[in-house]
């Protein structure tokens, strides 16, 4: 296998299109909540691949009892493992335990690289070619697409459409950032290697993120202190550069993933990002200058966390 490329300086990586044909085996975690819908769209964009993953495994957390018989559905006729989080046993895990999936779905897997996937994205044809012959080049480093939006009104025509618009690069969608990753848009780092740009921890959230599965076991996995929604992929990412490895994004179409945008509930996410906000500050603090921008979107004073935590 050829020698991982040296992040230190930006790599000649001339020989990207001749990866190793010893390639690295892919497997992939989905989330999933009362969102059958979305989910078909995930699993048959992963059906569509260049080059197909080894495994899939979609993690049910806490969806109602007809959206888990759909679920189980999905799975068996598009080829996925499909695995569920126990029951909650508070009104906190209610909110979502997206760690503990992410752990669990984790431990289905033997793969030598995982990707992280959020159940409402949508990938591009060529995306788990494009971030394993990177995984394949690059050795200590975690890897993200560019995210876009596909509006509801779009998703109307139908998942198939959609697929087809991707596929035929016709979809033309809004870069977009995740509501609490305060990124600039259009911004990009350094370049390493190929399409692949050094990325911000800070910005490498979990709606589409692989990494070598070494690497996950090496940070314990995913702090599943973190419930509801909001930081536990902040918290995975600071741990995995503080472990010495580069955040990159690859900076191609070929490697983009289509968030399938819908409605939430800000309220509660406001009240768990608040809550998580306040662990996060108390694992690693200063990291109060990195979430300031991105907390006071949702009017939350990061101050006010810091002081919180210290009455505890």
């Amino acid at each position: 296998m050829e020698a991982p490329c040296d992040l230190g300086r930006r790599a000649d990586c001339r020989s990207v299109r001749l990866a190793s044909r010893d390639r690295l085996s892919l497997g992939v975690v989905v989330l999933s909540h009362n969102s059958s819908w979305q989910l078909y769209g995930v699993l048959r964009s992963l059906d569509c691949q260049s080059v197909r993953p080894e495994t899939v495994v979609v993690v049910d957390d806490g969806s109602d009892p007809w959206e888990q018989r759909r679920v189980r559905s999905l799975c068996r006729d598009l080829g996925a493992l499909c695995t569920r989080v126990p029951p909650p046993r508070s009104r906190r895990e209610a909110l979502g335990r997206r760690s503990a999936a992410r752990n669990l779905g984790t431990k289905c897997l033997d793969t030598d690289v995982i990707l992280y996937l959020d159940g409402d994205m949508l990938l591009g044809p060529k995306y788990i070619e494009e971030i394993r012959r990177y995984h394949n080049i690059l050795g200590k480093a975690y890897i993200r697409g560019r995210r876009y939006g596909i509006s509801a009104a779009y998703q109307a025509n139908g998942i198939e459409f959609c697929l087809d618009a991707i596929a035929k690069k016709k979809l033309v969608a809004p870069s977009q950032s995740m509501g609490y990753i305060a990124e600039p848009q259009n911004i990009a780092g350094t370049l390493v290697c190929g399409t692949a740009y050094r990325d911000r921890w800070e910005w490498c959230a979990s709606n589409n993120l692989s990494v070598r599965s070494e690497y996950v076991a090496k940070i314990d996995y995913w702090d599943e202190g973190f419930l509801g929604w909001g930081e536990e992929d902040i918290d995975f990412s600071l741990r995995l550069h503080r472990l010495g490895l580069t955040p990159l994004v690859l900076e191609t179409d070929d490697a983009a993933a289509y968030h399938l945008d819908h409605q939430v509930d800000h309220e509660t996410n406001t009240m768990t990002l608040t809550e998580n906000g306040k662990y996060l500050i108390g694992k690693f603090p200063g990291v109060e200058g990195y979430r300031e921008e991105a907390y006071a979107r949702y009017g939350i004073n990061i101050r006010d966390l810091s002081h919180r935590r210290s009455l505890r």
